[in-house]
């Protein structure tokens, strides 16, 4: 966690397995920060640290979501974050596994 301007942002990071070569997906980001705004968890989200490797046999993506909400701080928990993101590898088939833990 960390404050910015008066504002409280809580840090998150994702780990995902891929089906593919692991790489940095755009379309998997719109849809995470979409789902994060349509649940109302934050007002702002920042991505970083975006990497891809290889371990234990699986394609690993990994990144960091920092996530901020102005209206209602308390909002941005683990538990709002797993339940706004469930289903999204629905639209991702390239997907089969995500852990998303608090830093």
């Amino acid at each position: 966690m960390y404050i910015s301007h008066d504002v409280v942002y809580r840090i998150f990071s994702v780990e995902l397995v891929s089906t593919d070569a692991a790489s940095a997906d755009m379309e998997l980001f719109k849809e995470i920060s979409q789902r994060l705004f349509k649940n109302k968890v934050i007002t702002t989200i920042n991505i970083d640290n975006v990497e891809t490797y290889t371990a234990n046999g699986n394609q690993l993506s990994r990144f960091d979501i920092h996530l901020c909400n102005t209206h209602d701080p308390s909002a941005v928990r683990l538990t709002n974050v797993e339940k706004a993101l469930q289903g999204l590898f629905d639209n991702h088939e390239n997907y089969s596994d995500m852990q998303i833990r608090l830093n």
